[in-house]
């Protein structure tokens, strides 16, 4: 016999009740086709072994966790596969020459430059090798079993008070890594431990704030007058502290923040420019006020959920000089769903949203890929020969060029710029891979002059200062291989503002210097001289019309309105003002000619 589905207070993960406890179990899945795993009786997962990271006898130090072990490992349980230890780590970093990103110690003392690059390789080298972890999947490691093998934000617990194919679902970012590897449904129990603490919500975003402190321990409804507008959950929520602020920091209908758009395209000088600056700076000061105010808050609580659109708008909250946040902070976690505006009440929504067992549907057998597999081990079987070796991975270079074309085309001047920032990427050494595929532009200012990505252009050279000198394997400069003369005028008006001394722009075959300003007077010049050619081009046809007209006998009969078609054709292709100003000069000419006669 079933039992009843509880009520959802009794769901609360600070105060979950008896009933709900002993009927949780944990879930596993297979990693590739999301098939839930079947337990024994001593608790394994049958004919396979768990991802867990073993159970050490010491404490681990603090600083394994910012080791290259730990990130590894890591990876590896996101990829269903068992840690590593120690030694098999430094194995496997041996074998692909790579050295350690963190957490290693340095047998001599270098330049702070030198330092920075060492590690940049370094962070290089591991990357690249979590990139082959993934490629590389060994077949005897394919359907390797974890609880974490769902693409779902959930952590996944049967219960015999759901029906068969449901599951109670707590939200991964509750638990810490190390929770997480180890024991989800132990921490989830221990959850009750931390009925007397506190959490602190944060929001930011388009100029909204809101920051709340909230009792884990939930105020009594009982009595409450029912109120269609707040639950019952809602008005549970006990929220010691709340602030919220607004401030006029973006701009309307074109978006984003003033710093980013004054990063992209330079310091705009409008009125409205200049009070969004003046906000940005008020909002960030009245943030870290509060932040203050409420440092001994801060310290009590156990967990602390930040969402924050953007680096910039993180930083406001946290790791900056003095912060009461610091970046390290393993308080610190994300909302792992989507929020609306920085209000109170959203603050409070997503309370309700995290700290609730939600009861969900089991992850769906992907069956096109079991198929497969199965497959796929059948071929194998009946040939006898291995599995098809996998590609070789990309190169660190090939890896970059993906990565900053699909930033060229998008037109993502900000993003490109911090890309190579963070990768030391120098614009005018640095070659598109592979060579083949880049022949006719193998520098970023050759590739965006070609594709006609004219803003590109303009922050390729003005921010990166790239070289316009610099030509491809068939001697031609990133000017000559622009598609369209607009691109052509982007390179002069660059000339215009970096100035001669910047290069030989001769050389590079960039014409005079000249400003936006005058070739878009020049374009306008034109435009009014290709307007009044054309219409006295129409008024000298006219004219011609009107007199061979006058000419013929049948100009004063009724007959004439047919012979003049053409005429009033020629005249629906005009204006009002110019079919007006013609008409006039038609009864003119035809008064003088009845005067005549």
């Amino acid at each position: 016999m079933e039992s009843k589905i509880p009520s959802k207070d009794q769901l609360y993960i600070f105060d979950l009740s008896e009933k709900v406890v002993k009927s949780l179990e944990l879930l596993y899945f297979d990693s590739e086709t999301s098939e839930e795993v079947q337990l024994k009786t001593d608790g394994k997962p049958e004919e396979v072994s768990v991802s867990k990271t073993p159970q050490s006898s010491k404490p681990k130090d603090v600083n394994y966790y910012k080791s290259d072990l730990h990130k590894y490992n890591l990876k590896r349980n996101v990829l269903g596969l068992p840690p590593l230890t120690e030694d098999e780590f430094d194995e496997v970093l041996e074998k692909q020459s790579i050295e350690s990103l963190s957490g290693s110690e340095s047998e001599a003392e270098e330049d702070d430059e030198e330092e920075d690059e060492k590690v940049d390789q370094n962070e290089l080298k591991l990357k690249a090798l979590i990139s082959k972890l993934s490629l590389n999947t060994d077949s005897d490691e394919r359907g390797s079993v974890s609880y974490l093998n769902t693409k779902s934000p959930f952590i996944l617990f049967k219960s015999n008070l759901l029906s068969s194919d449901s599951a109670f679902g707590a939200y991964k970012s509750l638990f810490s890594n190390s929770e997480l590897l180890n024991s989800p449904l132990e921490a989830l129990k221990g959850f009750s431990k931390l009925k007397e603490k506190k959490s602190a919500l944060f929001m930011i975003g388009g100029g909204h704030f809101a920051g709340a402190i909230i009792s884990h321990k939930q105020k009594s409804t009982k009595g409450n007058a029912p109120n269609m507008k707040v639950t019952k959950e809602e008005q549970a929520v006990d929220i010691l502290t709340s602030k919220t602020f607004h401030r006029y920091t973006t701009r309307r209908k074109q978006g984003g923040a003033q710093s980013a758009n004054d990063n992209a395209k330079g310091k705009a000088n409008s009125a409205g420019a200049g009070i969004r600056r003046y906000n940005e700076q008020a909002l960030i000061t009245e943030i870290r006020e509060l932040l203050q105010e409420w440092k001994s808050y801060l310290s009590e609580c156990s967990s602390i959920y930040i969402r924050a659109n953007g680096a910039a708008n993180r930083k406001i909250l946290v790791g900056y000089e003095g912060s009461v946040l610091q970046n390290d902070d393993a308080r610190i976690k994300s909302f792992p769903f989507t929020t609306k505006r920085a209000t109170t009440s959203e603050l409070k929504r997503a309370w309700i949203e995290l700290t609730y067992l939600k009861p969900v549907e089991l992850p769906k057998v992907n069956e096109k890929l079991k198929k497969k597999l199965e497959t796929e081990k059948l071929q194998v079987q009946q040939s006898g020969k291995d599995k098809p070796k996998t590609p070789e991975p990309l190169s660190i270079d090939e890896t970059h060029s993906i990565e900053i074309i699909n930033l060229l085309k998008k037109q993502k001047a900000p993003k490109l710029l911090s890309y190579v920032k963070q990768n030391k990427i120098s614009v005018n050494e640095f070659r598109l891979k592979p060579d083949s595929k880049y022949i006719a532009t193998p520098t970023l200012l050759h590739y965006a002059s070609a594709n006609s990505l004219n803003h590109m252009v303009q922050i390729l050279l003005v921010n990166l200062k790239a070289d316009p000198t610099l030509f491809n394997q068939v001697n031609r400069y990133p000017i000559e291989v622009a598609s369209d003369i607009t691109t052509r005028n982007v390179f002069q008006i660059c000339r215009q503002k970096l100035g001669e001394d910047y290069c030989d722009w001769d050389s590079a075959k960039v014409g005079p210097p000249k400003s936006k300003e005058e070739f878009e007077s020049e374009e306008k010049a034109e435009a009014e001289r290709i307007k009044s050619e054309k219409q006295q081009r129409i008024k000298e046809e006219l004219a011609r019309k009107t007199e061979l007209e006058m000419k013929k006998p049948s100009i004063v009969s009724s007959g004439s309105l047919g012979g003049s078609r053409g005429l009033i054709n020629d005249l629906n292709s005009l204006s009002e003002d110019q079919k007006l100003r013609i008409m006039r000069e038609q009864r003119a000419r035809a008064a003088e000619a009845r005067f005549k006669q």
